[in-house]
């Protein structure tokens, strides 16, 4: 028992002394900055999810920083080739599953289309989708789901450039997730509704797959109990009005 005890103890002391790499992109409510820019460290980067994560490695007094960047593409390759880096918000997919070792889910989301508020659409299901002119983010898990199912898609590099297009009448239609399409819609005061959800999906924090696994064993565990506690429904309530 003492060996196994001061081997923990070699094993908290270990990753208590590295610093780790969070990053992400501008996404928000989920991740963003507080002053409007496309780039951001540490205390400049907030959201539901940046809160979760900073809240996750401050109670296991981990040594970290947060970069968000403008492109997400950067972010991502940075967590797959640097030890000690870690991504997020992503999705847990067959194809990224033994790429990483992960740390969620955070939280869970769904995937819906929003249309203006006096829009006289009616959708009975994905397939009616094809009749629209439907907007997405490129570069998201969302728009590669509905181009395997054959839905055209008018899509663009950031989900406020969809707002902005649905504003235009660019666009008929808005898919985007339950967290973020409606806190955008509402940042620039859109009258939006929903009219489908497709489906549903967890985001989650991705590590580098070097990283140690009782690391993500010991990370796992505590955001369970931040979970059974309510400190991640109070940083919810924070961005999201039931």
């Amino acid at each position: 028992m003492r060996i196994l005890a001061l081997a923990f103890c070699f094993f908290i002391s270990g990753v208590q002394a590295a610093q780790y790499h969070l990053v992400t992109e501008n996404f928000p409510p989920l991740n963003m900055t507080n002053n409007g820019s496309e780039y951001a460290r540490n205390q400049r980067v907030t959201g539901i999810a940046t809160d979760i994560v900073r809240t996750l490695f401050d109670t296991m007094d981990l040594e970290y920083r947060v970069t968000l960047y403008p492109d997400w593409d950067r972010a991502f390759n940075q967590a797959l080739d640097d030890e000690n880096v870690g991504v997020y918000s992503t999705f847990r997919t067959s194809e990224r599953e033994e790429r990483f070792r992960w740390v969620g889910p955070l939280f869970d989301e769904e995937w819906i289309i929003l249309a203006p508020a006096d829009s006289d659409v009616s959708l009975e299901s994905i397939h009616d989708l094809k009749k629209y002119r439907v907007g997405s983010y490129e570069a998201d898990a969302i728009s590669d789901y509905l181009k395997e199912k054959g839905v055209p898609l008018v899509t663009t590099r950031g989900d406020v450039l969809n707002a902005m297009n649905m504003r235009l009448g660019k666009i008929d239609l808005w898919a985007t997730s339950s967290l973020s399409g409606p806190f955008i819609a509402e940042r620039y005061n859109m009258d939006v509704k929903r009219l489908l959800t497709f489906n549903t999906s967890q985001l989650w924090l991705a590590m580098n797959k070097n990283a140690n696994p009782e690391l993500i064993k010991a990370l796992n565990a505590e955001l369970g109990s931040l979970k059974k506690n309510g400190q991640l429904e109070t940083i919810l309530s924070q961005y999201i009005n039931e």
